[in-house]
């Protein structure tokens, strides 16, 4: 699967913005994204805790809506994650070059 974008993005502060493709951005870009591989995440929809399909122990990163990093664990394979800190909302979910997404409710 590939796709191709291109847009300007500028935070207050000029910080790196991260898509839920798994792209991430510095002010203005055109980028071209190929080969997104997708993560297992679930529950899709959740307030307490997530699961993240990894094979082996691996540091799993999570951005909010804008792009801003808001929590960094490392998590071995069938270990959660506790999100009940986190705003409602949508975050990505990033491992490695894999991405994923789920809801706190």
């Amino acid at each position: 699967m590939a796709c191709s974008f291109a847009a300007n993005a500028q935070t207050a502060e000029g910080e790196t913005v991260a898509l839920a493709d798994g792209a991430a951005v510095d002010g203005s870009f055109a980028i071209e994204a190929t080969n997104v591989q997708k993560i297992n995440v679930w529950p899709q929809v959740s307030s307490i805790k997530v699961m993240v399909d990894v094979e082996n122990a691996d540091t799993v990163q999570i951005y909010n809506a804008v792009g801003r990093l808001v929590k960094t664990q490392r998590v071995s394979k069938g270990q959660g994650i506790n999100i009940e800190t986190l705003i409602p909302g949508l975050y990505t979910v990033k491992v490695g070059d894999k991405v994923g997404s789920f809801t706190k409710k």
